[in-house]
């Protein structure tokens, strides 16, 4: 059976699932009401990672591919004390590959570092709910985090794809609930640990968080004296190869904006150009920003959210290096915050966008990363088309999330309560 195959199995069989327990939503509920947060979380994590992964990997003995083979060796190589950027390439921030090294401490494997991503999930759902508790009830919040432990989009890429987007979630949910004891110094710190665990790309988050910020200069000063004392060691131990990460900007993938029209346009887009780089960097940001802006006034945990769903929602369509694992990157937002449980449209192309996404790059890897150039090359061959369809509806179905996700004015023209950070 293929990658894409048993892809597409699990993610509809999870898709069914997921529309059983909206189905049985008030009984679920109901029967959550009195159930212990802490005993429904790790049971609910337990049966849908953990068991999943020994299914997989031991009783199978299915062995990791595509993304994991990258990330041992580069974990393996920390592990033993090598130097990033110098002993062996990453795409990642610094301290990536060694905290990976540190999991594999305990169990010298590649299956290891499926483990590590499962439990960086659990964690980033722990917290998630700690975000929101303030704003509805013990049970609706179990509710949501069981559907988001059912989604393909978060169970096949964690524990099939090993995906790692979550952290930077993870780090930003984190760096908030930070901030609530320990003040804007404690949030600028666990920020800064976040540029450097996960990809540079979690620093677009900076300038939205910035532009709100009351005590900007509190917040950059330790921001800015990691980030400086951080260059010096990198420069110092590895010269320029520290700028390894930006070089993942060039390389073309799909589905993106780009992809889709190129064919239409007859390869008159210019594909590969760095100037569509800085055109899509400049879009994310300032989108980002405004809607940061308009929701200056709301609780900060809605405000993250649609911040964290609009500019990275965003960012996977408009960047030409992206691609639909970013899904993962904001699927625990979209699931607390931005989808209405009661509209079946929502909740429709939810499903649509968790199936695409998850086969996707696996497909495109196969038939070997095609470029539409021409209207021709999509009707080529029947799997070029149906690659071509896929991308054209990732495309579409993350805008129309992006668009919900965009704070319009005559939404925030409401008297809200300020934004309350402490």
């Amino acid at each position: 059976m293929s990658v894409v195959l048993a892809k597409l199995i699990i993610s509809l069989l999870c898709i069914l699932l997921v529309s059983v327990v909206l189905y049985f939503r008030p009984q679920i509920t109901l029967g959550l009401k009195n159930k212990s947060v802490v005993g429904v979380l790790g049971t609910s994590w337990v049966l849908l990672r953990v068991l999943p992964f020994l299914l997989i990997y031991l009783w199978a003995d299915y062995q990791p591919t595509s993304d994991v083979n990258g990330f041992w060796d580069e974990g393996s190589k920390a592990s033993q004390g090598m130097l990033v950027y110098k002993d062996f390439w990453s795409p990642y921030s610094p301290l990536y590959a060694y905290y990976l090294g540190l999991w594999l401490k305990i169990w010298y494997s590649p299956k290891m570092i499926i483990l590590t991503m499962a439990a960086m999930d659990g964690l980033a759902l722990a917290l998630t709910y700690q975000l929101f508790r303030y704003k509805t009830t013990k049970e609706d919040l179990l509710f949501k985090s069981l559907v988001y432990l059912l989604l393909p989009g978060s169970l096949v890429l964690c524990i099939v794809g090993a995906q790692e987007d979550i952290w930077m979630w993870l780090f930003v949910v984190g760096a908030y609930l930070t901030r609530k004891r320990y003040g804007v110094v404690g949030f600028s710190l666990v920020m800064a640990l976040g540029v450097l665990m996960t990809k540079a790309i979690f620093g677009l988050a900076l300038f939205p968080l910035f532009l709100i910020e009351k005590e900007k200069i509190r917040f950059l000063i330790p921001i800015s004296i990691v980030g400086a004392i951080s260059v010096v060691v990198l420069y110092l131990t590895v010269g320029m190869e520290f700028m390894q990460p930006l070089d993942e900007a060039n390389v073309l993938r799909a589905p993106n904006i780009l992809s889709v029209i190129n064919p239409w346009a007859f390869n008159l887009v210019g594909l590969g150009a760095k100037a569509w780089n800085w055109i899509g960097l400049v879009i994310t940001i300032s989108a980002g920003c405004l809607t940061a802006w308009r929701l200056r006034k709301h609780e900060y945990p809605v405000m993250l959210a649609h911040v964290w769903v609009t500019m990275y929602g965003l960012m996977m369509i408009a960047q030409q290096s992206a691609y639909s694992n970013y899904l993962f990157l904001f699927l625990l937002p979209m699931v607390f915050e931005i989808i209405d449980w009661n509209n079946r449209k929502q909740i429709f192309l939810l499903f649509v966008f968790n199936v695409l996404a998850v086969i996707h790059p696996s497909m495109w890897w196969r038939q070997g990363m095609p470029i539409y150039l021409s209207p021709t090359d999509i009707f080529a061959i029947p799997d070029r088309t149906i690659d071509y369809f896929i991308q054209l509806g990732i495309v579409c179905v993350t805008l129309y999330f992006v668009w919900g996700s965009f704070p319009r004015k005559k939404k925030v023209a409401q008297n809200e309560p300020e934004l309350v950070v402490a």
